[in-house]
């Protein structure tokens, strides 16, 4: 039984994976896409509370550049990068779809660009919830996403699109998540 037990230590202690709050020089992060132009994209990765910069290569492969185009902000994504000096270039990005439809309550971590929020649930990571189709010409509607405040509480019934999460309804909850 000792063995065993010594064995195990041994193959927890050598994994390659990084301890938390450590960081590799190249690896994979996933999160939300908070704002991308052509040379550069910012991603807020779970568990941080502050976007990071990844840069797109002038020659980057054509995949890459394929994937981009489709990628938009308000998307949970995983990146592929690897260091470069200070920076960090992206290698791969792919859209992460947790779940296609349904409901989410959870804690407002932060409103973007007037049509999208972070929301935070109780389990599991922040995810983006942006407006769309008929509520985004709705003034009421733009008027109670905009005025949301970080740690409010907030139920999201939602539908995904080619692009991103798109909020059907919101309700604004009299408790915290």
């Amino acid at each position: 039984m000792l063995f065993c037990a010594s064995v195990l230590f041994i193959t927890l202690g050598s994994s390659p994976v990084a301890p938390a709050g450590e960081k590799k020089d190249d690896g994979k992060v996933a999160g939300i896409l908070i704002d991308k132009k052509d040379d550069w994209l910012t991603v807020k990765a779970d568990g941080e509370d502050e976007p990071t910069k990844y840069l797109v290569a002038k020659d980057a492969d054509k995949k890459l550049v394929d994937a981009l185009k489709v990628t938009f902000n308000a998307s949970r994504v995983q990146l592929t990068y690897k260091k470069d000096g200070d920076s960090r270039q992206i290698v791969s990005i792919k859209k992460q779809v947790t779940k296609a439809s349904g409901t989410v309550t959870g804690v407002v971590v932060k409103v973007y660009d007037k049509f999208w929020v972070e929301v935070k649930p109780k389990n599991g990571p922040a995810d983006a919830y942006a407006s769309g189709g008929t509520n985004y010409n709705d003034k009421e509607f733009m008027a109670k996403l905009n005025g949301l405040k970080k740690g409010d509480s907030v139920t999201i019934k939602f539908n995904t699109d080619f692009e991103r999460h798109r909020i059907l309804t919101l309700r604004i909850n009299e408790d915290k998540a």
